[in-house]
């Protein structure tokens, strides 16, 4: 419910919280999106930097996942079991 005062001057949104849960969450998500619009800006502005990291990161997980999945391979059989 809106504040009598602030109608009279001509308020007629919602007040800011200023403590409490609510408010730090949106102070967050504020954040958050601040954020990513700057990380979407330097993409924008770097494409080829953009495209070598992304590449660079691919295959760093895939050398990563190579060794994880060579170094969990079964053990092999020495004796036949025929």
């Amino acid at each position: 419910m809106a504040n009598i005062k602030n109608l009279r001057t001509g308020f007629t949104g919602e007040l800011d919280e200023t403590s409490g849960m609510a408010a730090r969450a949106k102070q967050a998500v504020g954040y958050v999106k601040d954020e990513a619009s700057a990380v979407v800006r330097t993409a924008q502005d770097h494409p080829s930097a953009t495209s070598t990291a992304l590449l660079m990161f691919g295959a760093a997980a895939f050398v990563a996942g190579y060794l994880i999945g060579s170094g969990s391979s079964a053990p092999s059989r020495s004796r036949r079991s025929w």
